[in-house]
């Protein structure tokens, strides 16, 4: 865990935190790789992050590239990045709440009361880059929301506020947060 400013890096995008958060590149943390060992096959979301007033758990998506390999994930009907978002969520969550009872890091604590407390506002976050063909983000948007919805309907279970956000669409919700796109390696 680090307190911001931050910034942190997850596959080509730049995540740029201010001094408002406290961040953990979740899938990289003890706890998670404590859950990873003594459970084999559990999944992981990347940054787990808390602010004065909310947790966050945040899980990148980058689908410019790979078009026909991603082709099911990217067709919303299908719910199957909805489903693999909610079962990292889920396993998260479980390893959080772990950390949180059997460690003293007062970071892990807070996040576990988070994900726990009715009282805590928690987000979970799907920050997805998708390419936008020349699209507006006005016209972005239907194809998003209909992969929102089926997030929505899978992390119900979890009381949490639902965001599906990238760098065109929706890019400024999170106070604090600002996102960037890295260029690709020139090869």
């Amino acid at each position: 865990m680090t307190r911001g400013p931050l910034e942190l890096k997850e596959k080509r995008q730049r995540f740029a935190f201010d001094e408002r958060w406290q961040v953990a590149k979740y899938d990289e943390e003890s706890p998670c790789k404590a859950l990873q060992r003594l459970l084999p096959g559990s999944k992981a979301i990347d940054f787990c992050g808390r602010t004065p007033d909310a947790v966050f758990l945040i899980e990148v998506k980058d689908f410019r590239t790979y078009h026909a390999e991603n082709r099911e994930r990217l067709d919303a009907s299908t719910a199957v990045l909805a489903r693999e978002v909610a079962q990292k969520v889920r396993d998260s969550i479980a390893g959080i709440v772990g950390a949180a009872r059997t460690s003293n890091d007062k970071f892990w604590a807070h996040i576990g009361r988070g994900c726990a407390s009715p009282a805590v506002d928690l987000f979970i976050v799907l920050w997805m880059e998708v390419d936008s063909y020349g699209q507006t983000a006005q016209q972005m948007k239907p194809g998003l929301n209909a992969h929102l919805q089926k997030l929505k309907e899978h992390l119900r279970w979890t009381g949490a506020h639902v965001l599906l956000l990238n760098e065109h669409v929706w890019a400024d919700d999170l106070p604090g947060l600002q996102v960037r796109t890295v260029e690709r390696p020139q090869t």
